[in-house]
């Protein structure tokens, strides 16, 4: 019965009942509508848990859990019913609900089980990590070495310009501020302005500012033109 096509189209569409639900929640929604999103949402946390039990029926518990996509499921029913549980005894701040709440988002992706275009470019994804966090482990490690060599030239020199205003937040005083300046300049935010900072801060143009130039230069095109298009790749 687990398998057939009714069964298929039955979970399907409570699902996507289920994410119509979720996503006609917004802020200052009148009560009635609050409150039957409620009871929508506890008929779905009953629905999708017997939609669990009625798996371990047929299939086993030992063939149930064989299957990641049923592990997945159940994480995602017992995380509603706890939020349930929660919600009814009033055990949580409001705060933690809400991240429990997001779990019930999840749901959305049992529909890569039975979309088989979709769960085969879901499994090419996740083969292609391994790739992926080599890339993202070099890119990390070049933002890391300009940030450092960032705070050796332009460490506490922005002051300089800013003596009456505000220090701007793009500086390179620190190493998280240097990371996140870095950062900034290889998604071409602004990045000329910085430039333009880091000129002034040491003496505006000449042989210095001729050197802090190819910095934020060879920083720009390495890292947004080559590094970031290799990871889109």
């Amino acid at each position: 019965m687990v398998k057939s096509q009714t069964f298929y189209w039955i979970v399907i569409i409570l699902v996507l009942m289920n994410t119509a639900v979720l996503a006609s929640e917004y802020y200052g929604q009148p009560e009635w509508l609050t409150y039957t999103q409620e009871i929508a949402n506890r008929i779905f946390v009953i629905l999708f848990s017997f939609e669990m039990l009625l798996k371990m029926y047929s299939l086993g518990i030992t063939g149930y859990f064989v299957s990641n996509f049923n592990r997945f499921d159940c994480f995602v029913v017992i995380a509603s019913i706890i939020e349930f549980v929660l919600i009814y005894r009033d055990l949580m701040p409001p705060l933690g609900i809400s991240v429990l709440r997001c779990v019930r988002l999840l749901r959305v992706f049992k529909v890569t089980r039975y979309w088989t275009a979709l769960r085969n470019l879901v499994a090419s994804l996740l083969n292609s990590m391994k790739s992926i966090a080599s890339l993202l482990l070099l890119l990390f490690l070049f933002i890391v070495i300009f940030a450092l060599l960032g705070m050796q030239m332009f460490g506490g020199k922005f002051d300089r310009i800013f003596e009456v205003e505000e220090k701007p937040r793009n500086n390179f005083d620190s190493f998280w501020s240097a990371l996140i300046t870095v950062f900034q300049i290889l998604t071409g935010e602004d990045w000329n302005e910085v430039l333009y900072t880091g000129i002034r801060a040491l003496g505006g143009l000449g042989l210095v500012g001729t050197v802090v130039c190819v910095y934020f230069i060879v920083l720009f095109i390495c890292g947004n033109y080559i590094l970031l298009n290799v990871f889109l790749a």
